[in-house]
């Protein structure tokens, strides 16, 4: 499965937030309906309580539930892990 992210969807005012929270997946998370098709949000893992940058999930704005075949890392460009 391909998905591809769209910035050209979003206003200024969002792609702003976007790039300068990257480093915030939690924070980036709010976005993630404009710039994909029904994605609504990630499973973040945990460690010791900690939440990491290492998604395994995601859900849709229907609230269906999608495991990924293997984790994502959210470390890095923004731009870089939307596309992974």
């Amino acid at each position: 499965m391909v998905f591809s992210f769209r910035f050209y969807f979003v206003s200024a005012a969002d792609l702003l937030d976007i790039l300068s929270n990257g480093n915030e997946p939690d924070k980036v998370m709010r976005h993630l309906t404009k710039l994909f098709d029904s994605m609504a949000k990630l499973k973040l893992t945990e460690e010791r309580g900690v939440t990491t940058k290492i998604a395994t999930a995601m859900w849709a704005k229907d609230g269906e539930h999608m495991p990924f075949p293997s984790s994502c890392d959210l470390n890095g460009q923004v731009e870089v892990w939307l596309n992974r």
